[in-house]
């Protein structure tokens, strides 16, 4: 059985490795951005054509690496915040189906 420092750790390791993710999203996106947008010479400007937007080819090369990992980092973040969350909804579960049980076992005696 894990100690609650053991438990502690682990979260503390969690929570470290998605900073660090986000940190390094955070870089090397800017470096990627400024370096797309200066060799491929576009902005982010979208077009309005008609009732549709037109995003230009070399606009979506520049913002598909931040979107799809971005992606990838809601996910991450997801798992590390929301873990706590379900773990104290378990907790909550356990002692609720306990308790119905002592009820139901004193109501027999």
């Amino acid at each position: 059985m894990e100690t609650s420092y053991e438990r502690a750790k682990k979260r503390v390791k969690r929570l470290k490795g998605f900073y660090s993710h986000l940190s390094v999203y955070i870089i090397i996106n800017i470096i990627l951005i400024v370096i797309k947008m200066r060799y491929l010479g576009s902005s982010f400007s979208i077009e309005r054509d008609g009732d549709t937007f037109v995003l230009d080819w070399s606009d979506w090369d520049i913002i598909s690496t931040p979107l799809v990992w971005g992606l990838f980092l809601a996910i991450h973040a997801i798992k590390v915040f929301s873990y706590p969350m379900v773990q104290r909804w378990e907790k909550r579960q356990i002692q609720k189906q306990m308790d119905r049980e002592d009820d139901s076992f004193s109501k027999f005696q």
